[in-house]
């Protein structure tokens, strides 16, 4: 906690946080399951909390060869690109095969 910070201000921050990283669009893609299997992480905010990564505006500042980097160390993937397209390929697939048994 910051100094003179509450539990509840605590709380507050995490929920803004949660929310504006819930406002990039890729994060959908990224299930807890997914982040658990492949990555140290539980969720892909704690991912993007852990690269520095609150917002939308902080995302546009991240030096691509440190993600990377931090993607290599963390995950089972060489890199953020391979990370994003391997999410996406289950995500597409998970939803795809809910659509087919309707």
């Amino acid at each position: 906690m910051h100094a003179g910070e509450t539990v509840l201000d605590k709380i507050s921050r995490e929920c803004l946080i949660r929310q504006n990283l819930k406002d990039i669009p890729f994060v959908h893609y990224f299930s807890n399951d997914f982040m658990e299997r492949n990555t140290q992480y539980f969720c892909i905010e704690d991912f993007m909390k852990s690269i520095g990564v609150f917002d939308i505006n902080t995302l546009e500042q991240v030096d691509q060869d440190s993600w990377d980097s931090i993607v290599n160390q963390t995950t089972v993937f060489k890199d953020w690109n391979e990370m994003l397209n391997d999410a996406g390929s289950e995500y597409y697939q998970l939803h795809m095969q809910k659509g087919l048994a309707i």
